[in-house]
C-alpha cells in the first residue's frame, strides 16, 4: 500500500510497493547524486577540501570550524547542507545585523561588517568570512570554489574513488526500495527526494499534470473531430464528455457568468474543470497522488483566473475605470462619500488579492481533506491489526469490518468531490471574472 501522506506532499519520485520495486545498487556510484551529497563521508570529504581552498585564499580558518558547521547541521531545517553553505548563509545573516547594529550606532560607516565586527556587542564565530566576502577578490575565487564543488562531475569522482561497507549500500538500498525515481532531463539538482536544490527539477506532480493534460488533449481533440462531421452523439465515451461538458455550461458556467459571457470564456473555463477534475481523480488512482493537494498546483491556478480578470477588465473599462469598479456605486453623498468610498476602495483592493488566495486555498484544503480522512481510517486498520494477535478476534474482525466499509464509502464520496471541487473551482472563477468586466 502506498504512504497516504505522499498523496498530500510532492516528491520526486513515484511510490510503488517495495516488493515490487527494489533496489539492488552495489556501490556509490550507482546511487543518485543526491543521495552522495547527503552522505556525511561525502560532506566531511567535502569540507575537508573547501577548508583546504580557503587557507590557499589566505583565509585564517579556525580549527573549530568543522564543528561550528556540525552543531548548524544538527538544527532543524540544516540537515544535510554543506559546509559553503553554512558560510554563506552566516555572512549574509552577520551582514544584515550589521546593517541594523550601523542604523543606529554608526550612521556615517562606510564599513559597517567592520564597524559591527569591532564592536563590543559582536560576538560572531564567522566575522572572518563576512568580512573576506566584502572582496570582490575573494568572492570570484570563492564562487569558483563552490562551483567545482557543487558540480556533477566532484560528486562523481567521489562516488567512483570511495568504497562504501555493504551495511551502509544496504542501508540506502532500502530506503530506495519502492520509490521509481523521477529522471531530471533538464539538469536540475535534487537536495533530496523531496526538495530542489537549483535549476528546474521534475516532480511527481508536474509528471500527473502533463500526463492528464496530454489525455484531455487526445480525449477533446477526439471529440472535435466527431462533433464537426455533425453526427449524432454514439457511444459511452461522446456521449460522457459532450454530456459533462453541456452540464457544467448550464449549471456551472451560465449562472455564475450569463449566457454570453459563458460563451466567451467558455474555453478557458471547460478546459480549467475538466484538468482539475483529471487531477483530483489522478489522487485515487493507488502510487498517484493528486497536484491539487499542492499549493503550487491551485495557486498557479488561482493565478490565471486574476490575470483573465486583470487584462480583460483593463481591457473593457481601462485601467481607471477597472480600478474605480473596485468600489461599488452606492450613490451616497458627497460628505459621506469622501469619507467612505476611499475607505471601500482599500478594503475591495485588498480583497481582490485575497478572494483569489482562497480560491486556490480553497481547493487545496478539500482535496488535503479528503486524503487526511482516508489516512485516519487506515489508522484504525493498522490498530485493529495491532490488536489482533490470536486471540481478541472477537474485538478485531468487526472493528477491521467497519474501517474497509468506512475506506469504501470515503473513496466513492472521494469521487463525488473530485468532481464537486472542480466544478465549485470553477463556478468562482466564473464570478471573479464577471465581476472584473462589468460595472457593478
Amino acid at each position: 500500500m502506498s504512504n497516504l501522506l505522499l498523496h498530500i506532499k510532492d516528491a520526486y519520485y513515484f511510490e510503488v510497493p517495495k516488493v515490487l520495486w527494489h533496489s539492488n545498487r552495489k556501490s556509490a556510484a550507482d546511487f543518485p547524486d543526491w543521495m552522495v551529497r547527503n552522505d556525511a563521508g561525502f560532506q566531511e570529504q567535502e569540507a575537508t577540501s573547501l577548508i583546504a581552498s580557503l587557507r590557499e585564499l589566505g583565509a585564517d580558518v579556525s580549527d573549530g570550524l568543522k564543528s561550528q558547521w556540525l552543531d548548524w547541521q544538527a538544527q532543524p531545517g540544516n540537515y544535510g547542507r554543506p559546509l559553503d553553505v553554512f558560510l554563506d548563509m552566516g555572512a549574509a545573516q552577520i551582514a544584515k545585523r550589521a546593517g541594523s547594529w550601523a542604523k543606529k550606532n554608526a550612521p556615517s560607516s562606510r564599513d559597517p561588517i567592520s564597524a559591527y565586527l569591532a564592536s563590543a556587542d559582536s560576538a560572531e564565530p564567522l566575522g572572518w568570512f563576512a568580512q573576506l566576502t566584502q572582496r570582490s577578490d575573494f568572492r570570484k575565487a570563492w564562487d569558483g570554489i563552490k562551483k567545482d564543488h557543487n558540480s556533477s562531475e566532484y560528486v562523481n569522482a567521489y562516488a567512483k574513488g570511495v568504497t562504501w561497507d555493504e551495511s551502509k549500500i544496504e542501508q540506502y538500498n532500502r530506503a530506495l526500495d519502492g520509490k521509481v525515481l523521477v529522471p531530471q532531463p533538464f539538469g536540475g539538482k535534487l537536495r533530496n527526494a523531496y526538495e530542489p536544490e537549483s535549476g528546474f527539477c521534475l516532480s511527481k506532480y508536474m509528471v500527473i499534470e502533463l500526463l492528464v493534460a496530454f489525455l484531455l488533449i487526445g480525449a477533446f481533440a477526439w471529440l472535435g473531430r466527431r462533433i464537426q462531421g455533425g453526427a449524432v452523439p454514439k457511444g459511452r465515451a461522446w456521449n460522457f464528455l459532450e454530456g459533462m461538458v453541456e452540464y457544467v455550461r448550464k449549471q456551472v458556467f451560465e449562472p455564475a457568468m450569463g449566457a454570453e459571457d459563458s460563451r466567451k470564456f467558455m474555453p478557458l473555463l471547460a478546459t480549467m474543470f475538466v484538468f482539475i477534475f483529471g487531477l483530483n481523480l489522478a489522487g485515487m488512482v493507488p502510487f498517484l497522488g493528486s497536484p491539487t493537494a499542492s499549493l503550487a498546483c491551485t495557486g498557479a491556478l488561482a493565478l490565471v483566473v486574476f490575470a483573465v480578470g486583470l487584462i480583460w477588465g483593463v481591457g473593457t473599462m481601462g485601467l481607471s475605470g477597472y480600478l474605480k469598479n473596485l468600489c461599488p456605486s452606492m450613490g451616497l453623498p458627497p460628505l459621506l462619500a469622501v469619507v467612505i468610498v476611499p475607505m471601500l476602495w482599500v478594503i475591495e483592493f485588498i480583497s481582490l488579492f485575497m478572494k483569489h488566495g482562497i480560491l486556490a486555498l480553497r481547493l487545496l484544503a478539500n482535496v488535503v481533506a479528503g486524503h487526511a480522512v482516508l489516512l485516519g481510517l487506515m489508522g484504525l486498520a493498522v490498530g485493529a491489526t495491532a490488536l489482533y494477535n490470536g486471540s481478541n478476534l472477537a474485538i478485531w474482525a468487526p472493528l477491521g469490518f467497519v474501517t474497509a466499509l468506512s475506506m469504501v464509502a470515503m473513496s466513492l464520496l472521494e469521487l463525488f468531490i473530485a468532481f464537486l471541487q472542480a466544478a465549485m473551482f470553477t463556478f468562482l472563477a466564473g464570478l471573479f471574472i464577471s465581476s472584473s468586466i462589468h460595472h457593478h
